[in-house]
């Protein structure tokens, strides 16, 4: 199954959430950051400190990482304009 990387998105940054089979049962996420008004050397990826199960696991870990990182909690299908 295919899944494509899901972003949130605040004011200063986008991030971009990816999630990967390492190898079969085992999943892990990376959240590259864009920032808004930077050159393209400023983004950065931050990986997940452990394997996941299942890919759910991964990407609500994912989700919650990415959401400390805004201005702001993001719900799943939120947008905000700024």
């Amino acid at each position: 199954m295919t899944h494509h990387p899901l972003t949130l998105t605040d004011r200063h940054r986008t991030l971009v959430l990816h999630v990967v089979e390492d190898h079969p049962g085992s999943y892990c996420w990376r959240i590259v950051v864009e920032e808004r008004g930077c050159a393209a050397d400023c983004d950065s990826t931050i990986e997940s400190p452990a394997a996941y199960p299942s890919h759910a696991e991964a990407e609500a870990a994912c989700w919650a990482a990415g959401n400390r990182l805004l201005d702001g909690i993001r719900l799943a299908g939120e947008s905000r304009a700024h």
